[in-house]
């Protein structure tokens, strides 16, 4: 018998008791969001001196002629979730620390006009449509002649989802996805043809920071690491919201770390910093995501501010 109410986030990341009838409503008014009028695309770029070009998904077939988009470099496409805008922390942070790492082409996807509702559910269910907007995105750098293998995308809460579902649309899987605490309310395990899913691209990795509450805890990746156990993280106290984006920080972080080590563990219930089944550095996760992928799940260590991944890692 379906319960008559469902626990939901607001928008301070608490929870409250929303009736299955907005739940609904929520779903038909989502499926009638017109993804490609209202999501834009944001373009940095070294050549543009990291300045972003914005773009409509209309103007997309000019990135390569006019905006310095080059196809034999990789492109990672960022994606914010529920509440979120060009202004999250995975959006110009992250693609500022890409572009300090390396020369790449950054795509940021906008779909603030469909994310900034008060309604959680009204944003969960526009997912679907902004995921075919970004497959169609794909498709197209596909058809400029960018390698599948080149692309990844990195996605935070309901933009891991909106990764997943995108790439189980492109025409050819794309070398990976990165999902940052992927939004668990109205997902299910049981339903991986409708959440980020680990056959989304050749390497899923996930990473858990408030599994059980705003985030999955179940293992939905290739690799999937749970910093300190993956329910709630240093620092954060009793704050949801806080432990659930900590998941960015941590991969921006990841990506200038060194000698920053993971260690794996059998199961999602045995999670502890004692695992010893072998360990696999974070950060440089590049050259790693298409040769060996490790699999599995990782207990990971962190400090509780910043820098959060000190040298050393796990003391193992």
């Amino acid at each position: 018998e379906e319960q008559n109410f469902v626990r939901l986030p607001d928008q301070n990341g608490e929870f409250e008791i929303v009736s299955r009838m907005l739940v609904h409503e929520s779903r038909r008014n989502g499926s009638t969001f017109e993804a490609a009028k209202y999501v834009k695309f944001r373009f940095f770029a070294r050549s543009n001196n990291y300045q972003p070009v914005e773009l409509r998904f209309d103007q997309i077939q000019f990135l390569p002629d006019h905006h310095g988009f080059k196809m034999a470099l990789p492109t990672k496409i960022l994606i914010h979730g529920w509440l979120g805008s060009t202004d999250s922390e995975v959006i110009d942070p992250l693609a500022k620390e890409y572009l300090d790492q390396g020369d790449v082409n950054v795509i940021a996807v906008d779909w603030e006009k469909g994310a900034k509702t008060l309604l959680y559910p009204v944003a969960r269910y526009r997912v679907p449509q902004v995921a075919d907007v970004v497959a169609a995105t794909i498709d197209k750098l596909l058809e400029f002649g960018q390698s599948s293998d080149q692309i990844g995308m990195v996605g935070h809460s309901l933009g891991a989802h909106i990764a997943g579902l995108a790439g189980k649309k492109t025409r050819q899987k794309i070398g990976y996805i990165v999902g940052l605490d992927p939004a668990s309310p109205l997902f299910r395990v049981k339903k991986p043809h409708e959440r980020l899913s680990a056959d989304d691209a050749q390497y899923v990795e996930v990473i858990h920071t408030n599994g059980k509450a705003l985030g999955f805890f179940k293992n939905i990746g290739t690799t999937d690491f749970y910093p300190n156990g993956g329910t709630s993280q240093p620092g954060c106290g009793w704050s949801l919201s806080c432990s659930h984006q900590r998941a960015v920080d941590y991969f921006k972080e990841s990506l200038k770390a060194k000698g920053y080590f993971a260690n794996r563990c059998a199961d999602v219930d045995n999670l502890h910093a004692e695992c010893s089944l072998g360990r696999v550095e974070i950060g440089g996760f590049e050259a790693r995501r298409l040769k060996g992928k490790p699999g599995g799940v990782y207990f990971v260590h962190t400090a509780p501010n910043k820098p959060f991944l000190r040298s050393g890692g796990t003391t193992r």
